[in-house]
């Protein structure tokens, strides 16, 4: 059996009974002020609500998500999430490199902006005007995973809504993506593309792409992400951590253990235990982080927290970013600024309880990147994702099967 069969899963949002309904239900609009309002209904009734803005440092910045399911009202789910830090690290040098440096990235003019335009090659959606930028988002929506697949009839498709804004480092692109599934899941991403620059001729750190050609140096890409939550209801959420170690004296199974963190604290996937965390209400209404495809580590002695694999922390507005932090609480507003908040997730760190508070998830996903010959002279786009799964967000199943 599998770990994720054993969290009690619902019926409401991953139940094999699901169907779409057919009249479609026309989204609430969204009072966002002056970050853009994106709802989107899906035809079964599914429907997601949210801000979203464009920040110099790091890209798109959702805020406000709520979701609603057929039949039910719209709730709310994340508070503000965005991408925490990039850290680019070639391999003959010791210090990586911060592709997230609020401090060094001021709000610009439009013409002086790292914030890429899409066009048609790179969106094939609506482009959407945000924050001053012109087409700054790309919104599409696509087919998803199958909801359900009887022996007797058609398999049922559900749908995605993608977000995605992208910006410039040098000769590098970096595109930071939001997913939000019709059946309740969250998606958020990341892609790298471009042209790799920088050479070398150690052939400890670098490779011949083709060969008469300067050697590539190849880097390890640590990505960041920031997650506020805030579900269901008032009431503070609390972190919980699932593992599944292997019992060898009961038939090699796997009994669930279920810890509730109590401050804050770096987290630290452990595979061999099926470790994952989940994010949960009062209501019982939550979301479950299965660290499935986190199959590498970063290394760093000056950063423990590059070192681990995310951290949880009690929510501060001006901790915004796990290295070279600004403590800026308002994007591009120099008044806020703040003193003592702390220039890394290190810092941010220092033992408050986890209970009543707001928490912060942070999470990490690192990649190699060794070049070859797909590689030149334009770098196969590099992604990185992860999954965030509902759980008991409704009594049943939402979406009904009719004979």
């Amino acid at each position: 059996m599998s770990k994720l069969s054993r969290i009690r899963l619902p019926a409401a949002l991953l139940s094999l009974l699901l169907l779409r309904l057919i009249a479609p239900v026309h989204a609430q609009q969204t009072d966002c002020g002056a970050q853009l309002a994106v709802d989107h209904a899906f035809s079964s009734g599914a429907t997601w609500s949210m801000c979203i803005a464009v920040e110099e440092s790091h890209g798109l910045t959702v805020r406000s998500v709520r979701y609603r399911a057929p039949g039910d009202s719209l709730r709310p789910v994340i508070a503000e999430a965005h991408l925490g830090q990039l850290l680019l690290h070639y391999h003959d040098s010791r210090a990586p490199i911060a592709q997230i440096q609020p401090s060094l990235q001021p709000p610009r003019s439009a013409e002086a902006t790292d914030i890429i335009s899409m066009n048609d090659n790179s969106c094939d959606g609506t482009r959407l005007n945000v924050s001053g930028h012109a087409a700054a988002v790309c919104s599409r929506v696509s087919d998803n995973r199958i909801l359900a697949k009887y022996a007797q009839r058609p398999a049922i498709q559900s749908q995605k809504l993608e977000l995605s804004s992208a910006f410039q480092r040098e000769t590098l692109s970096w595109t930071s993506s939001f997913t939000f599934t019709e059946d309740g899941q969250i998606r958020p991403g990341l892609s790298l593309s471009g042209r790799a620059a920088l050479t070398n001729q150690d052939p400890e750190h670098a490779q011949a792409i083709p060969a008469d050609t300067e050697a590539l140096t190849r880097a390890t890409l640590l990505a960041n992400w920031r997650m506020v939550f805030e579900l269901d209801t008032p009431t503070a959420d609390r972190v919980e951590q699932f593992d599944f170690p292997l019992d060898t004296t009961a038939g090699n199974r796997r009994p669930m253990q279920v810890r509730t963190l109590t401050s804050e604290t770096l987290l630290q996937v452990e595979r061999e235990n099926f470790r994952g965390w989940r994010i949960v209400d009062a209501s019982g209404a939550g979301y479950y982080l299965d660290p499935a495809n986190s199959g590498f580590s970063f290394s760093n002695t000056g950063m423990e927290w590059a070192q681990s694999d995310g951290a949880v922390t009690v929510f501060q507005a001006c901790e915004r970013h796990a290295w070279l932090n600004s403590g800026e609480t308002e994007p591009g507003n120099s008044a806020s600024r703040t003193t003592g908040c702390g220039e890394s997730l290190d810092d941010f760190i220092d033992g408050d309880p986890l209970q009543g508070n707001q928490p912060v998830l942070w999470y990490s996903l690192s990649r190699t990147l060794d070049p070859s010959i797909e590689d030149w002279p334009v770098l196969r786009d590099v992604s990185l994702q992860f999954d965030l799964t509902p759980f008991d967000w409704t009594a049943a199943s939402p979406f009904e099967v009719n004979d």
